[in-house]
């Protein structure tokens, strides 16, 4: 029989499948059919770049020996029944769109530029889909709870009117769960932790931010579960109080500078100039505007300052002698989290703090001292009292922009099912990279496995 088909022009590539045997089984009742005719069906494939390609399979036509039908064609596997695509095509377009994370216009540019195919974006959304019926969503809670540390960073993302709730393994490196909510209410974060504990993730440490969603309902769940609050929030909220009496300072500056007789209107005259020279001074308002520019050497850390950022704060604290208060209590603020410390240190430098009578008698550091109270930093100094556990839920925002980013070209996916598969297949597709992901068992190897318990327990 003559296999060689004329099909399109004499440059393209065309690859040849056969799957004709003289017995087939029927695919409904397994019972073997005699084959009666070759039938050739041409598809679409994905070849050389730069080429248009073909896949021709040769399937053969069976006589059916029992009563569930007349007559039966045996599959291709390159191909699904029916199909105008291979799987090589819709394998391309699913890594386009998750792994490259490419919009629907883009790949179909890309198939056309690289492979001369004209795909719909139809089509292009039932290959999302096809390839979300491949996971194995059982296999990657298998891989969580095979190597989950025991520390869960937990937070949400707010998207068009619902809400994401996030959690991430910051030790293991890797997202946990999600659940796509409504509406982000007390009732469905307790309805997400109960999926987690029901899945059996045991967690020893969450970190969350502030939000008063978490303040008693973890320990509902996993009794012994100690609560870090995110340090970065802490601090954001303690340098706002700081830098509100920076604000003060500069507007105090700045009515001193209204005071008085008002300067004739136009530019300052050549001796007016000279005499400022020589006075080498700011005047009031000169002033203000130096404190406005340079407020945030107030709360950087003293690490950290740069040899210009010495010398503008000597200038600033000497404009400014009253910022000089506000200075010191960043520096002993940041040093309540020093790594290193024990946390009967950080208690201690805590209460030097709260019982410093100057920073009591200032209003901003009131107000930043009572961020300070004891049940809430008892709650900030968790991370200490353990080996390598983060001091921060910034692992889970990363992954909060991880969906940000799968969101950005996305118009498709405003569906509630269509993005929860598309962070489905985000999740599984890093499994799949993930170092301790094993092909077949779903965990690290037993060595690695002991290796990770000894540096994730508890410091004595």
């Amino acid at each position: 029989m003559d296999y060689i088909t004329p099909i399109g022009s004499p440059d393209d590539f065309i690859e040849q499948t056969f799957t004709h045997p003289r017995l087939y089984r029927c695919p409904s009742c397994g019972t073997k059919g005699r084959r009666v005719r070759i039938r050739s069906r041409r598809i679409h494939h994905v070849g050389p770049p730069g080429r248009k390609s073909w896949l021709v399979g040769h399937v053969g036509v069976y006589k059916a020996a029992c009563g569930c039908c007349q007559y039966f064609q045996a599959p291709m596997k390159e191909a699904p029944a029916k199909g105008l695509y291979s799987y090589g095509v819709r394998n391309m377009i699913a890594n386009a769109l998750i792994r490259d994370r490419m919009p629907y216009s883009l790949v179909q540019r890309r198939l056309a530029e690289d492979h001369h195919l004209s795909v719909s974006v139809g089509f292009i959304h039932a290959c999302f889909e096809w390839a979300h019926q491949q996971i194995d969503t059982e296999a990657y809670w298998s891989f969580v709870v095979a190597n989950f540390s025991g520390v869960l960073c937990v937070d949400e993302v707010h998207d068009s009117g619902r809400t994401v709730l996030m959690a991430t393994d910051p030790l293991g490196d890797f997202t946990v769960a999600f659940r796509l909510v409504e509406k982000n209410d007390q009732a469905h974060l307790n309805g997400f932790l109960s999926i987690l504990k029901a899945r059996g993730v045991e967690a020893q440490v969450v970190i969350t931010d502030g939000s008063p969603l978490y303040k008693d309902c973890l320990q509902h769940h996993w009794a012994s579960v100690e609560h870090q609050l995110c340090i970065f929030h802490v601090i954001k909220e303690v340098n706002t109080l700081l830098l509100d009496g920076v604000r003060a300072v500069k507007n105090q500056r700045r009515r001193q500078g209204n005071k008085g007789r008002k300067r004739k209107p136009g530019r300052p005259t050549r001796a007016a100039q000279h005499q400022r020279r020589q006075r080498k001074t700011m005047t009031k308002h000169e002033q203000a505007t130096f404190i406005w520019e340079h407020q945030y050497l107030i709360v950087k850390k003293t690490d950290q300052l740069t040899d210009d950022d010495q010398t503008q704060l000597g200038l600033l604290l000497e404009i400014a002698p009253e910022l000089a208060l506000l200075r010191r209590f960043t520096q002993q603020f940041y040093r309540l989290f020093e790594s290193g410390i024990t946390q009967q240190q950080a208690r201690t430098r805590r209460t030097r703090m709260v019982n410093n009578a100057d920073y009591q008698a200032h209003p901003q550091l009131a107000k930043a001292l009572k961020k300070l109270s004891k049940k809430r930093f008892e709650k900030m100094i968790v991370f200490l009292g353990w080996d390598g556990v983060d001091r921060t839920n910034n692992h889970v925002e990363r992954a909060n922009r991880v969906f940000r980013m799968l969101q950005k070209t996305r118009y498709k996916r405003r569906k509630a099912h269509t993005l929860k598969h598309a962070l489905e297949l985000d999740l599984y597709a890093r499994m799949l990279r993930h170092p301790l992901y094993h092909p077949v068992r779903g965990k690290a190897a037993p060595s690695e496995d002991a290796a990770r318990t000894e540096r994730w327990k508890k410091a004595a």
